[in-house]
């Protein structure tokens, strides 16, 4: 089921970036809420508000560390029986890896939605930034509210032994 929902949501990931980059040209925009809400494509080389954007090597580093964790995240998903666990690995393995997709693409990743608060414009970003955003918000959330919640995210509890007792314990 993990499978089928990380493959919707990039789905839903790249068919948004791609339906901006068909209907917008670099750096147009579509007004949705005016002074609050508009889809401006632009692209960005580097990580999140552009980190490590200005660098030739920048892209290849990014790309490398989407794929190392991409695959930590799914030998973790593999084991992992708890239900916020599983969503928190879900929402940020399909929003990495739908910005990777990007890299590997274009070299950049597609960003569309804008928001301005005020006199502050928010920096752009898509659905995979959402998945990870939400997913990182859930597990910082999860892990102030549940003290065994990083232990089953990173399946670091450890069994008990069959009498019952802690195997970390003395005898």
């Amino acid at each position: 089921m993990a499978a089928i929902i990380v493959t919707v949501l990039i789905t839903l990931d790249q068919l948004t970036k791609g339906l901006v980059e068909q209907l917008l040209g670099m750096g147009q925009s579509v007004v949705v809420i005016p002074g609050f809400f508009q889809i401006r494509m632009t692209q960005n080389p580097g990580a999140a508000w552009g980190f490590l954007s200005g660098t030739s090597w920048g892209i290849y580093v990014l790309a490398l560390l989407s794929f190392v964790m991409s695959l930590l995240i799914i030998y973790w998903l593999k084991g992992t029986e708890d239900k916020k666990a599983r969503i928190v690995q879900i929402l940020v393995l399909a929003g990495s890896l739908g910005n990777l997709i990007d890299r590997v693409r274009m070299g950049a990743v597609t960003d569309f939605l804008m928001f301005t608060f005020g006199s502050y414009v928010f920096p752009s970003f898509n659905v995979a930034d959402m998945c990870i955003t939400i997913g990182t918000g859930l597990l910082i959330l999860f892990a102030i509210i549940d003290k065994h919640f990083l232990n089953n995210l990173f399946r670091l509890e450890h069994e008990a032994a069959p009498d019952g007792a802690d195997n970390n314990e003395a005898s």
